[in-house]
């Protein structure tokens, strides 16, 4: 078992597994940097980095509202 999250997706990687779903890596989707993680759908990535890609919307729409 990985130690923590950089671990856990390094192996994955390695291993060619999605780290979400635990399947196959055939076409590759992510940030382009390894250590973000490597899907095997954007809709995997998208649900691996939920969080912050809600955290990073609204912040966005924050700036956007105090620059009306």
């Amino acid at each position: 078992m990985a130690e923590n999250e950089e671990d856990y997706l390094r192996q994955c990687l390695e291993r060619n597994i999605c780290p979400v779903c635990q399947q196959s890596i055939t076409k590759k989707f992510g940030s382009g940097q390894f250590k973000d993680g490597v899907f095997c759908s954007l809709n995997c990535y998208t649900e691996w980095n939920k969080a912050l890609l809600i955290r990073q919307h609204q912040d966005k729409m924050q700036k956007s509202k105090s620059d009306e």
